[in-house]
C-alpha cells in the first residue's frame, strides 16, 4: 500500500489552488492503486479457495459440504471486475495529470498502463454489460443494430481474465506493473516539480536529519 501523495500536496506547482487540484489528482489516484492492491488480496484468497475445493473434489469422495453450491467464481469475477475499475480510474487520473501539467512524461506512463491492462477494451465490455447481453460488441453495432455471437462470456485462463476470446491480465504481475507505474509517476512529480520548490527541498533535508537522529538514538539504546 502507498502513503506518498501527502508529501507533495503544497508542492506541485507555485499557485496554491492550482497545486491542490493537482494534490488531488495524484491522491486519489493514489487511493485507486491502493484500491488494486486490495481486489489483487481478494482474488488471490479466492483463487487458493478454489484450488483448494478442486483438489478436494479430484481426490474424493464427495462430502456433503463440497456438494452444496458455493459462490467463489461469482466472487471471484465481482473482484476482477472491481480491480479493473480501480485499473481504469488510475488511467483517467494520469491522463488528467498529464493534460494539467502539459507533461509528455506522464503521457507516456497512461500509454504503458494502456499497453499492459488495454484498459480501453476491457472497460467498455464492463461498463456496456447490458450491450454485451445481447450482442452489441461495441455503439456501432448497436446503432446499426447488428448482433454478434460472443462466444466468451467473462471467464478466467489461469489468473487472466477473458471476454470475447481475448485475456486482460488480472494476476499479481500485472498489479506489479500499475505499482511501477505509480512510482514512476512519484519521481516525475518529486524531480520536474516539488524539487524545484525550496520549501519542499528543506523539508525533506529536514526528515533526513530527524532520520539520522533517530537512528543514532536507536543504536545508543536510547529508542
Amino acid at each position: 500500500m502507498f502513503d506518498l501523495a501527502t508529501k507533495y500536496v503544497f508542492y506541485l506547482d507555485r499557485d496554491h489552488k492550482k497545486s491542490l487540484e493537482l494534490f488531488l489528482l495524484l491522491s486519489t489516484l493514489e487511493k485507486y492503486v491502493n484500491g488494486a492492491v486490495l481486489e489483487m488480496g481478494r482474488l488471490e484468497t479466492t483463487r487458493v479457495t478454489i484450488d483448494k475445493r478442486i483438489i478436494a473434489l479430484q481426490k474424493g469422495p464427495l462430502w456433503p459440504g463440497l456438494m452444496k453450491r458455493n459462490f467463489e467464481l461469482m466472487r471471484l469475477g465481482c473482484d476482477t471486475h472491481f480491480f479493473f475499475v480501480c485499473v481504469d480510474k488510475c488511467y483517467k487520473l494520469l491522463h488528467q495529470l498529464a493534460r494539467e501539467l502539459n507533461d509528455s512524461d506522464i503521457r507516456k506512463l497512461k500509454k504503458k498502463l494502456d499497453k499492459v491492462f488495454d484498459i480501453k477494451t476491457i472497460r467498455n465490455h464492463l461498463e456496456h454489460i447490458d450491450e454485451r447481453c445481447i450482442g452489441y460488441l461495441n455503439p456501432e453495432d448497436r446503432r446499426n443494430r447488428l448482433k454478434k455471437p460472443i462466444q466468451d462470456f467473462g471467464n478466467f485462463i489461469g489468473s487472466d481474465f477473458s471476454f470475447n476470446n481475448k485475456k486482460f491480465p488480472s494476476n499479481k504481475q500485472s498489479l506489479g506493473e500499475l505499482q511501477k507505474i505509480y512510482r514512476e509517476l512519484i519521481k516525475i512529480l518529486h524531480d520536474k516539480y516539488a524539487s524545484k520548490d525550496r520549501r519542499f527541498v528543506e523539508n525533506e533535508q529536514n526528515e533526513k536529519r530527524i532520520q539520522l537522529i533517530q537512528k543514532a538514538l536507536k543504536k545508543a539504546g536510547f529508542v
